[in-house]
């Protein structure tokens, strides 16, 4: 009874939404007639508001035509000539869901699985059916998973029409205009109340359908397969995102192409208790104010509904979904190069790349924050001593603002001081040739010292940040590198001290080439910066 008006009330949060929408329509066409009937200068002012909006009308339907077709294009087609064992796969997994298979197959660079197919001619005409994959699922997961995984995407997207499929499409129009607006306005809290309101009430039915698609995929690819896939996608999905954001952009923004991006991740999947902490943090929402559209069922409630179905017989012996592929070799090479957009790049093995990426990372980190503080009124370059009182007065976090977004949270804003600083301290002592960075599946950027020992350096900044006036652990590790208060770094002269700042000309990372030598001086005791940190934030 209770989801019956739940179901109930979703519907006529929809229909009282389109209603609404109608109205605002049907509002604008008659100011426009009675504008046009009014003769004059209103009939004038009618016919320009008329072609606006038919201009921008078909500004918006070239756009997003134009978005469509270069997101149908990501990635590497496979054609059914040269994989026939795949296509048989998926052949078989589309009979089996009662649906029709799609036209074509897209293999690309991220952990996604979606199955599109947008009508054309007003919806008269069904459109291309496509299926796109990523990669680093087809390598990590097996036959019997990737079954399951494509079964749960057939039947959700090409799946018999439902209740359930429409108030699922209902949450994810209304979050994705939720999300386009903002949080600023009056307007887009209007829009993001209702979102919640109505994805409160539509959840339990919506979420209700996605479990029964987990008990079909289950029917097909058997319990064990299906609580497998489930659990695997989400810790390649959260492993990916973690090793693209650690690896491979910063190799990117090097200008240089790792040798062999697949390999690279499964060597950083092996890593000891990788996996653990990726399955650990895998049902964690991937922010603090999840999307209203996203799914609202955890991934440990999906993994308890697999578990509590009746055991069955159908056990998971088939071998890595990679091996329904021929010559896989060249398929993973094709996907690789799509995934830096067919630019010619210095291919280099990872060992190379990461050292020398993470130093000119932290080169453009010591730049950023000596560009906040000349914001801030304390010159041209930074010293290791005005940065001390910085942290000691608790100004850091005031010197990084102007480079956060409108809304994050006090964590976001220590997270990014935390990092400048560390960039700072990490290029004085490498400067110094007192530490370096070292290549490792561990961290993405390993600092150590002389003798090769991991240092903290990231931990003791984060304990001086944490608490103000207590810098003596910084101090400490100054003098074991050997790095005096007295060093400056900053821009090397002339050049704009705006660049790296919002609405700059740098305001993407690490467009510095590698060898580009920071300016490094240092200068007699007590003439180096020593303007009151005050100074930084105006008005303090």
């Amino acid at each position: 009874m209770k989801y019956a008006l739940r179901a109930v009330a979703s519907l006529l949060m929809l229909a009282a939404l389109a209603a609404l929408s109608l109205a605002s329509v049907l509002a604008v066409a008659t100011a426009l007639v009675v504008a046009s009937k009014a003769g004059g200068v209103w009939e004038v002012g009618a016919g320009i508001v008329v072609l606006g909006l038919f201009a921008a009308l078909g500004v918006v339907l070239l756009v997003r035509r134009g978005r469509q077709k270069r997101r149908s294009l990501v990635g590497v087609s496979i054609a059914r000539d040269v994989q026939p064992l795949f296509w048989v796969e998926i052949y078989r997994v589309a009979e089996r869901s009662g649906v029709r298979p799609p036209d074509q197959v897209l293999l690309s660079p991220d952990t996604d699985i979606a199955a599109t197919g947008h009508r054309t001619w007003l919806g008269l005409r069904p459109g291309v059916r496509r299926l796109h994959l990523g990669l680093p699922l087809l390598a990590g997961l097996t036959e019997r998973e990737l079954r399951a995984v494509v079964a749960h995407e057939f039947c959700r997207r090409w799946g018999p029409p439902s209740l359930a499929r429409v108030l699922r499409s209902g949450q994810v129009t209304i979050g994705r205009v939720s999300n386009r607006l903002g949080e600023d306005s009056t307007v887009s809290r209007i829009v993001r109340w209702y979102c919640h309101a109505y994805v409160s009430v539509s959840s339990p039915i919506t979420g209700r359908y996605e479990l029964a698609l987990d008990r079909l995929c289950a029917d097909f690819a058997g319990n064990t397969a299906t609580a497998a896939a489930l659990s695997d996608v989400a810790t390649l999905s959260r492993g990916w995102a973690v090793f693209v954001e650690g690896y491979v952009e910063v190799a990117q923004a090097a200008g240089l192409r790792p040798d062999g991006v697949l390999e690279g991740f499964q060597s950083f999947l092996q890593e000891p208790r990788r996996r653990e902490q990726l399955a650990a943090s895998a049902d964690e929402p991937a922010s603090e104010r999840p999307r209203a559209h996203e799914s609202q069922l955890s991934l440990s409630d999906r993994l308890a509904a697999v578990v509590s179905l009746p055991p069955d017989d159908l056990h998971d012996r088939s071998g890595p979904a990679l091996g329904l592929l021929r010559y896989p070799e060249q398929v993973i090479l094709e996907v690789e190069e799509s995934m830096f957009g067919g630019h010619e790049s210095a291919v280099a093995p990872w060992e190379d790349i990461i050292p020398e990426a993470a130093r000119a990372a932290a080169c453009e980190e010591a730049l950023e924050l000596a560009r906040l503080t000349r914001l801030g009124g304390l010159g041209p370059t930074l010293s290791v001593a005005a940065l001390l009182e910085l942290i000691s007065y608790g100004l850091v976090d005031d010197v990084v603002r102007p480079i956060l977004a409108g809304g994050v949270s006090p964590e976001v804003g220590r997270q990014t001081a935390g990092r400048l600083v560390t960039g700072f301290l990490a290029t004085a002592a490498i400067e110094s040739g007192t530490a370096s960075y070292r290549f490792s599946w561990a961290v993405p950027r390993h600092l150590v010292d002389e003798q090769g020992t991991v240092d903290n350096l990231p931990w003791i900044v984060d304990r001086a940040l944490a608490e103000e006036n207590n810098i003596s652990a910084l101090e400490l590790w100054l003098s074991s590198h050997r790095v005096g208060q007295e060093l400056e770094l900053g821009a090397e002269p002339g050049q704009g001290m705006t660049e790296g700042l919002p609405g700059g000309p740098a305001e993407g990372r690490n467009e510095r080439p590698l060898d580009s030598p920071l300016l490094l001086s240092v200068s007699e005791p007590g003439t180096g910066s020593t303007q009151p940190p005050s100074a930084v934030v105006p008005g303090r």
